[in-house]
């Protein structure tokens, strides 16, 4: 039986492990939150509730397991670089310091001829009027790090949100660094989930078409409302990502879909569309929760596969009609003005088929609480349904 690292605790993680459990492996988990949701789902021996600076536990965490992988981000890559030369890390750490970084992340994709929006790296805000004139508008001011759910990110239509975002930024000026991105007219925002195993397999999930709220995934429809033709590109342009990162284990990809050429972009064209590459996630994503209740491999049974050294299996949607996956922020909780969340909605919603809430000790708005996943004979019938159910919650 092998025995698991998770870097990270939260929902991701929770997840995760249970399908880790579920097919006979062992966990443990790093965090520094000794309440994050998977805290609950591992004994205090397997429960490693340390700072990300500290090198010591960090030592002692790989020491204890077989192989490890992540949850997020966050996480410093330069200092897991050593632990890599004694325990696999999936992804890998190379993986991990390209995609955690906007201005690495863009550049791999410009010189990996893979379709993105046109940029320009920023590490000098001294120089970013004289680099949006000759960029122009309108255009997207996007942090190298940390820019998880839309922050650190300014829209800049004209010269005042130039000059908001100068003056919000005052105290980085001496060490920003960031990306100056053309914005595009988007259409639709899809993402699409790889997994790969060191034995050479491969399995791309179906397209995931996002709907977006303040910059933080609100709903997901599965599958997504694209022509097959452009379905077949994005997982196609995915799968050809997730080679040239050298990826084991999962990749995300974001995807922009435009109707119109961007007026610098490298995009690929599919008849009336253009596609272009937004950002990866080397590790399980929001949306692909759906997954959990949609298909027969869901994205955390995909990961655990990997890790354990179980072949995969292609993944297939369950039933012909849709699904929709909502997520719930802290503002519901908030909403009712309950520490613990009023459900009883449920028995008048026959269209919801699952229900997550992730344990999180504190709710805050906009904070990811839990997540649902309705079920219709078409999109719009599951939307409708995710949208009543969640209006529900806020009148019990």
């Amino acid at each position: 039986m092998k025995h698991i690292g998770v870097l990270g605790g939260g929902q991701l993680g929770m997840l995760l492990t249970e399908s880790i459990y579920r097919h006979g492996g062992r966990v443990s988990i790093y965090d520094p939150d000794a309440l994050a949701p998977a805290s609950r789902q591992v004994s205090a021996g397997h429960y490693f509730n340390k700072q990300w600076t500290d090198i010591e536990a960090l030592g002692e965490f790989f020491n204890s397991v077989d192989a490890a992988t992540y949850e997020f981000e966050n996480v410093e890559s330069t200092e897991l670089y050593q632990f890599e030369k004694v325990k696999p890390i999936h992804p890998s750490v190379s993986v991990l310091y390209t995609t955690q970084d906007r201005i690495r992340e863009k550049e791999f994709l410009r010189e990996h001829s893979l379709p993105h929006a046109s940029f320009r790296s920023i590490t000098n805000l001294d120089t970013l009027a004289k680099t949006v004139a000759e960029f122009g508008f309108p255009s997207i001011l996007k942090s190298s790090r940390g820019g998880y759910d839309g922050k650190g990110q300014f829209f800049l239509a004209n010269e005042t949100d130039l000059n908001n975002a100068l003056e919000a930024l005052e105290s980085h000026k001496g060490n920003y660094r960031g990306v100056l991105e053309e914005a595009l007219s988007i259409e639709l925002e899809v993402s699409c989930i790889v997994a790969r195993s060191p034995q050479g397999e491969e399995i791309v999930f179906p397209v995931f078409e996002n709907m977006h709220r303040n910059h933080i995934l609100d709903f997901t429809i599965f599958p997504a409302r694209v022509p097959a033709a452009v379905e077949s590109k994005v997982r196609e342009i995915a799968l050809d990502a997730a080679r040239k990162l050298g990826v084991y284990g999962l990749l995300t990809s974001e995807f922009f879909i435009t109707k119109t050429r961007a007026r610098h972009g490298n995009g690929a064209e599919c008849g009336d569309w253009q596609i272009y590459m937004n950002e990866f996630a080397p590790r399980p994503h929001n949306s692909g929760h759906v997954t959990r209740i949609a298909c027969t491999l869901s994205q955390f049974d995909a990961l655990a596969r990997v890790m354990l050294d179980i072949p995969l299996s292609e993944p297939k949607i369950i039933a012909p009609g849709s699904f929709c996956m909502g997520n719930l922020l802290g503002d519901v909780w908030l909403a009712q003005g309950r520490k613990e969340l009023d459900v009883s909605a449920l028995a008048r919603h026959p269209q919801v088929i699952d229900l997550v809430l992730y344990g999180k000790h504190e709710a805050r708005a906009g904070r990811k609480m839990g997540h649902f996943v309705t079920y219709a004979e078409n999109a719009d019938a599951a939307l409708s349904a995710a949208r009543a159910f969640r209006e529900s919650l806020l009148t019990p």
